[in-house]
């Protein structure tokens, strides 16, 4: 990839923090081309923050930076820096371009910490939806900036999300040569981010959100404009496992060992998919503290059984799957170190069916009641009043202080008492 490649050359030295646009032997580095689009020079030379103090006792101070390492069992897991397994648990921010936008505040960031009890906050960067990051690149010079800043102060982790959703290929030129500006969005955000926090220790990327069955490009775009691009089936081997080893490739040249995390295919639901195929980088070997993600919903996603609700996946159960295989799909908690880094109590639409026993029952498996013993990060969608029954609050107003359990909605309250829990 033409652009990893010339930013490969460039300073990572926290010695470079007080030089805007500077890299280290080379200077400034010049707007620049990728196999698909461009990335902005201004993304390649950002200023480098340096590394803040996190608050004595703060979940980053306790844990350093985190790592992917192995637990008693010898499965692969999400480690603090001296290898000891721990748990993520937090909340996802909804669309920065909607009204859930007025709740990412320091004010919240130090509710959540300290009355929820959440260790991390994942902010969902949605690309082409009307007033995306598309089209609004405050999504990422000042919300995803300020809540750098404002976990960082209260000493909790950030997941940084590049939340594919529609179109659902990765790879597709919506995000690697946009028709707008010709940008390659995706190598371009995560130059900029890798490039900016690479000293910041609570900081973790996930690749892409949702990958999922069809492309919608030509609908959008017409039929005949990257004709190349579209392919209905979005698939691991074809078009996810390409843009995760690409992005990886950016983002290892500033940040060598920041966990990331891939999404997997349909909509996140298929981690299996990964197994015996993990990214590797272009000598072959593969990536080190390199997760996978699973999304579920609870009345939808389950043991399978038979519930009338909106998306239905009956016979699929996907508790075994992760509890302890079968004879068509291993243990994947055995096998994968995996990060759920979006859920619902609800089905799969978000509107309907609170279902707490069946998250009870997910929550059971993922702190541990697994073949891998593996203890699995979690965030809860979503931290808004938007998206039906799965919203954790009743209303948008941008301000927690001080906390009233009153804007809690029935999801909310479920997540807020998980939260509490040991």
């Amino acid at each position: 990839m033409a652009a990893a490649l010339a930013l490969g050359a460039c300073s990572n030295s926290a010695t470079d923090n007080s030089k805007k646009g500077c890299c280290k032997n080379s200077g400034s580095v010049t707007a620049s081309t990728t196999s698909f689009g461009t990335i902005d020079s201004a993304s390649a030379n950002v200023e480098i923050l340096p590394a803040p103090t996190y608050p004595k006792g703060s979940p980053v101070d306790q844990w350093g930076k985190l790592k992917v390492d192995t637990n008693a069992t010898g499965v692969r897991c999400l480690c603090s820096a001296d290898g000891k397994p721990v748990q993520l648990r937090g909340m996802s921010s909804h669309g920065l371009q909607w009204k859930g936008c007025a709740n990412i505040t320091g004010a919240n960031m130090k509710a959540l910490k300290n009355d929820w009890n959440a260790n991390i906050f994942r902010i969902a960067v949605y690309v082409d939806e009307e007033g995306g990051y598309a089209y609004n690149h405050n999504h990422r010079d000042e919300y995803v900036d300020n809540l750098v800043k404002w976990t960082a102060e209260q000493g909790m982790y950030l997941l940084i999300d590049w939340h594919v959703l529609s179109p659902g290929n990765p790879m597709s030129a919506i995000y690697r040569n946009h028709p707008s500006n010709g940008k390659d969005l995706a190598a371009d955000f995560f130059t900029y981010c890798a490039r900016r926090y690479q000293n910041q220790k609570h900081i973790l990327y996930e690749l892409c959100n949702e990958p999922n069955g069809v492309d919608y490009e030509n609908e959008k775009y017409g039929n005949e404009k990257y004709p190349k691009y579209h392919n209905p089936r979005v698939t691991w081997l074809e078009n996810i496992k390409p843009h995760c080893e690409q992005m990886l490739k950016i983002i290892r040249s500033y940040d060598k060992d920041v966990v990331c995390i891939c999404g997997t295919p349909h909509w996140s639901q298929r981690p299996q998919d990964v197994i015996g195929h993990e990214p590797v980088d272009e000598a072959g070997k593969a990536y080190n503290n390199l997760m996978y993600t699973f999304h579920f919903y609870a009345a939808s996603h389950n043991d399978g059984r038979h519930e009338e609700t909106a998306v239905k996946f009956w016979d699929v159960n996907f508790m075994q799957f992760f509890k302890n295989g079968c004879d068509s799909v291993p243990c994947i908690l055995k096998n994968l170190p995996i990060f759920v880094t979006e859920w619902g109590t609800t089905d799969a639409s978000g509107w309907t069916n609170f279902r707490p026993d069946l998250a009870d029952m997910w929550m059971k498996i993922f702190d541990g009641d697994n073949d891998g013993q593996q203890v699995v990060s979690w965030c809860n969608w979503s931290f808004s009043s938007e998206g039906g029954v799965c919203a954790a609050l009743k209303w948008d107003d941008g301000n927690m202080q001080p906390f009233d359990k009153n804007i809690l909605t029935e999801s909310g309250q479920y997540i807020f008492n998980q939260l509490h829990k040991k």
